[in-house]
């Protein structure tokens, strides 16, 4: 029983918490790094990005999912960044390509291959990811300044994607002054800088779409115009649209533990390729 016990712990995947990966505007933040056991060089390495309106939520909630990934053999880093209101807007995005290029900077320590790094988000981690995708971070004084924080695959849960549209005025308000400190204009400059759907363009990275057909906060239609602009440029996208659903991932519902394996066969697909 003994010898069976450690020959399990053997295969469990290990974990780094709390490393500190930015000290942007004075914040110590962190992330959890979740590695496959064995010692494995060059593994796919992952982002995963919390939800939470990005006024709330850390990287706790996404625990269970990274020790999944990484007894997949993926090496995960499970990010928290700072939120709204006390941060404003790009702050988040900053925050998530910094841990990009942390991850990069760090990729013996932690046994990644650098070429090979995706992301995934859900609902305000899904927009994240998505500007990971498609946004190269520029700046002379950015950390780890010499890495790229651009990811090669996404897989984007019920994110939004262009705030210009589909939202009821008074969430699109909220929204607004919450991140940028002004009231919402559909027009206004900060609102299409925060839509990850402006920013699509032939070099964006591969992504994964699940969208709950029943989500009461973030429209179906905003994945369906990111499926269709990835469609009309060429690139390659797998949308899963799941009757029902709402803004989650209920295991037990119908069809949705089978959209959430494609979405890491889609991963590996595209952090193979």
């Amino acid at each position: 029983m003994i010898a069976n016990l450690i020959a399990l712990a053997f295969l469990m995947p290990t974990t780094e918490m709390d490393i500190s990966y930015s000290k942007a505007a004075g914040d110590d933040i962190k992330m959890d790094v979740h590695m496959p056991a064995g010692d494995a060089k060059n593994n796919p390495g992952v982002v995963l990005i919390h939800g939470g309106a990005w006024v709330s939520g850390n990287k706790k909630e996404l625990d269970g999912m990274a020790t999944n990934l990484a007894s997949q053999g993926f090496v995960v880093a499970n990010i928290n960044y700072r939120l709204a209101p006390k941060s404003k807007w790009p702050a988040q995005l900053d925050d998530c390509q910094a841990a990009v290029r942390y991850f990069r900077a760090n990729a013996k320590k932690y046994n990644v291959d650098p070429k090979r790094i995706g992301a995934a988000g859900f609902s305000a981690g899904g927009h994240l990811a998505m500007f990971l995708g498609t946004v190269e971070a520029t700046g002379k004084d950015l950390e780890n300044a010499k890495m790229s924080s651009k990811v090669k695959v996404v897989l984007n849960y019920f994110g939004p994607s262009d705030l210009t549209r589909d939202f009821p005025k008074f969430i699109a308000d909220s929204v607004s002054k919450q991140l940028t400190g002004k009231p919402y204009d559909p027009k206004d400059p900060d609102v299409v800088s925060f839509s990850p759907y402006y920013k699509i363009d032939k070099n964006s990275a591969p992504m994964f779409i699940f969208q709950g057909l029943a989500d009461p906060l973030v429209n179906p239609n905003q994945s369906r115009i990111v499926e269709a602009k990835y469609k009309e440029l060429g690139l390659p996208v797998e949308a899963h649209y799941l009757e029902g659903v709402g803004h989650e991932v209920p295991m037990a519902k119908a069809g949705v533990k089978e959209a959430v394996e494609k979405s890491v066969a889609f991963l590996k697909a595209y952090l193979d390729k």
